[in-house]
């Protein structure tokens, strides 16, 4: 025991030594490189040893890992802004301050942890060869590559041969599953998820996508100021620490830029997710049935195009997943399970209130159906977990979004919705029906020109505070279409039939979820563990499910991103139901081995996993004529919507410096809104995205894009609802000055 207790502290104070070291070191490239894989595991592992958790469960589920060390990052970040500002300090969040923070927790926990007992170390892991790992890791790299070479317009060659071969790593994996350890499993899950991740978050010249957009700039805001704010965050981005003090606290103490933490180290670390859902997966199936179950999250289309856009749901979705985790552990001690998921709830809380509140749903669902067990079936009512989980999680939401950050607005504006127009099912399905309005996801679809130039005019008529241009309803500036044109697929009716497909599949799956996830909770001989899957599972398809049929729902949580959340359990009760087909299948078919049909049964799963992968991955529109999304392509909606320019980035600047302190209306279209919350924050008064004749004001900011200025296309939502159409150039060149141009973006004003 004493050699255990000298081992750990020589091992953990030489890695906390050396932390400190490269941090002192940070402007070397190597230090960098070596911080950011430090930062999120030596904590975590101090954590983890400090909590007496034991090591074979940690061995089993490597995420709890990188989530401690989230939760000890934030943790200490959060201490070092509250008490420095309390001691004085105007700039608390600074690397002197952090550092000694971070170092204070972690001397705290090992000094906590000297005395754990022996079954907290973690056994040794049969790591992969360093070359194994060296080729795995050729997969990401040449992603980036090719992402690299698509920015600096060098074709797109590269870029699909990238994503190709993640195809065909992840087939190859599934096949040979059953061959491997679970060490390389992992490694090649983690190198495709992450691959296909930096295809599209190292597009754009700065950060690519709409929400990082405001989340760049509430981080940004939060390095330069040097100090979190605690309230009031009328806009909520504000009071996630997330995307305030974590992003400031390993920019501070690795030197390492805040745009190369958005595009490279939180897709990183966001990739060990589909792992995370392989390590649970592989406790009810065969490993390359558990293959099969993370692939089909990862080949979700918003698992990769999303989630690298959300940075605040990449933290949030790795602590809801180790949450999860620890609600299975039903094998493990008390005191560290409860422990556990009483600082995962809290941490996932103050990272994302969209995750945290379907989080909310599901363990509020999951102790509702527990008590109805217990009612049916006099078995333990509630387990402790569960309702320490949801008990904790409430709590830290109430407090947190309520008198810490005030910043419950969303909240406000559901109860608002509800209360004036109900829970308003199918609003954006109007004229579809029912079950259409739920294929469409919530849709809201496009709209013509005509259509919105109407909608515009009456919804600014009454608005006393927009006086349009004397000519803004002469006929020659009636807006005209100008979207994006059509390319001919190359095979007609492959197309159409492979949509067909994959929609076919995810339905299908969903109804076998339902059913998989429903026999794991009321099953009588079901064991305990897969009980517990269940009871997780089923309220998660249930909110995912109003979610997508409610559009009043949706102005608080995007029903593809509880998509992605309702998977991660919801994915191992519906292969683990598939895994039960080939036996009952045995009864039918007493001729065929249970082996050969349990093949036949995997393999037609694979084929769908796949053919879903070709879809979401836009491979389809690459064979089949088209234009694929942004990673494989300088051209299309996609590019146009989200890849943010120099030029576009710079006008933005010059129009940031000019409006700075005062309330002038600034325009631009959807799209062009995003490059200017990027210099001036989401969260400036007078940002109006309409550009219609009868919506600009006379003395108003108008702000062209390189679309806007090169395309000549403009793109604007109202009612849910896009419209595409022609920049009105000749209409803003006569009523207003051109003062700040670069060739490929504008700026205008009068």
């Amino acid at each position: 025991m004493e050699w255990l207790i000298f081992r750990r502290v020589v091992y953990y104070g030489a890695a906390l030594t050396l932390m400190t070291l490269l941090s002192l070191l940070q402007d070397l490239w190597m230090a960098q490189l070596a911080l950011i894989p430090m930062l999120l595991t030596v904590p975590g592992l101090l954590l983890l040893n400090a909590l007496r958790v034991p090591g074979t469960a940690v061995a089993l589920f490597p995420l709890y890992v990188p989530a401690c060390s989230l939760v000890v990052l934030m943790g200490s970040g959060l201490a070092v802004n509250l008490g420095g500002a309390a001691l004085g300090m105007e700039h608390p969040l600074r690397p002197v301050p952090l550092l000694i923070g971070l170092q204070l927790c972690c001397l705290l926990m090992l000094l906590a942890g000297t005395t754990a007992p022996l079954s907290t170390a973690i056994p040794r892991p049969a790591l992969p060869s360093v070359r194994w790992l060296t080729l795995s890791m050729l997969l990401p790299l040449m992603a980036a590559a090719g992402a690299l070479r698509l920015n600096h317009g060098h074709g797109e060659v590269l870029a699909i041969a990238a994503l190709v071969a993640c195809g065909a790593v992840l087939a190859g994996t599934a096949l040979t599953a059953n061959r491997l350890d679970v060490g390389r499993v992992s490694v090649l899950l983690f190198a495709v998820s992450l691959a296909m991740m930096w295809a599209y978050s190292l597009r754009s010249d700065l950060v690519y996508g709409f929400d990082i957009s405001t989340e760049y700039a509430v981080a940004t805001a939060t390095i330069r100021d040097g100090v979190w704010e605690m309230h009031p965050h009328p806009d909520a981005y504000g009071a996630m620490l997330s995307i305030t003090v974590l992003p400031a606290q390993l920019h501070e103490l690795t030197g390492i830029s805040l745009v190369v933490i958005l595009k490279l180290a939180y897709p990183a670390a966001f990739a060990m997710f589909v792992v995370g859902i392989y390590n649970i997966a592989e406790r009810f199936l065969p490993r390359r049935w558990a293959t099969l179950a993370a692939g089909y999250v990862l080949v979700q289309g918003g698992v990769s195009q999303q989630l690298p856009a959300l940075a605040r749901q990449e933290i949030a979705l790795l602590l809801f997943l180790a949450l999860c985790a620890a609600l299975l552990e039903i094998g493990m001690p008390r005191p560290p399970r409860l422990t556990l998921v009483v600082l995962f709830g809290p941490a996932l809380v103050v990272s994302h209130y969209s995750t945290a509140y379907f989080a909310l749903l599901m363990l509020g669902g999951a102790v509702c159906v527990q008590i109805l067990l217990g009612v049916t079936r006099r078995t333990a009512a509630v387990r402790w977990t569960v309702a320490a989980a949801l008990l904790t999680s409430v709590a830290g939401a109430v407090l947190w979004y309520g008198p810490i950050t005030q910043s419950a607005s969303n909240m406000g504006q559901l109860r608002t919705a509800l209360s004036s127009d109900g829970l308003q099912l199918l609003p954006r399905g109007q004229g579809k029906g029912l079950i259409a309005a739920y294929l469409s996801g919530g849709e809201g679809g496009t709209m013509p020109t005509s259509e919105y130039a109407e909608k515009v005019r009456a919804a600014y008529a009454d608005r006393s505070y927009i006086r349009p241009p004397g000519d803004a309803g002469d006929p020659r500036y009636e807006l005209r279409d100008n979207g994006l044109p059509e390319r001919e697929p190359r095979v007609p009716l492959v197309g159409p039939m492979l949509n067909l497909a994959v929609l076919a599949f995810a339905q299908l799956g969903n109804l076998l979820a339902v059913a998989a996830a429903a026999l794991m909770v009321f099953q009588r001989r079901s064991p305990g563990l897969t009980r517990q899957v269940g009871l997780l599972a089923l309220p998660a398809l249930g909110a995912l499910v109003l979610f997508r049929l409610s559009g009043t729902l949706a102005t608080v949580y995007n029903q593809g991103r509880a998509q992605i959340q309702a998977l991660t359990l919801v994915s191992v009760a519906l292969f683990w139901m598939l895994h039960q087909i080939a036996p009952r299948l045995r009864r039918h078919l007493p001729r065929t081995s249970g082996r050969r049909l349990d093949l036949l049964v995997w393999a037609a799963v694979g084929g769908a996993v796949l053919t879903i992968f070709v879809k979401s991955s836009d491979l389809s529109t690459v064979a089949l004529g088209g234009t694929p999304s942004a990673h494989l392509a300088d051209r299309g909606e996609d590019y146009e919507r989200f890849y943010e320019h120099r030029a576009e980035l710079a006008s933005a600047a010059w129009l940031g410096y000019q409006v700075a302190g005062n309330r002038d209306l600034v325009y631009s279209d959807r799209y062009g809104q995003i490059r200017l919350f990027t210099q001036l924050g989401a969260g400036r008064p007078g940002m109006i995205t309409d550009l219609a004749p009868a919506a600009l004001n006379h003395e108003a900011w108008i702000y062209a894009t390189r679309v806007n200025v090169v395309q000549g296309r403009a793109r604007s939502s109202i009612d849910g609802r896009m419209a595409t159409y022609a920049f009105p150039t000749d209409f803003i060149r006569k009523n207003y000055d051109l003062v700040y141009t670069n060739g490929e973006s504008e700026v205008y004003h009068r």
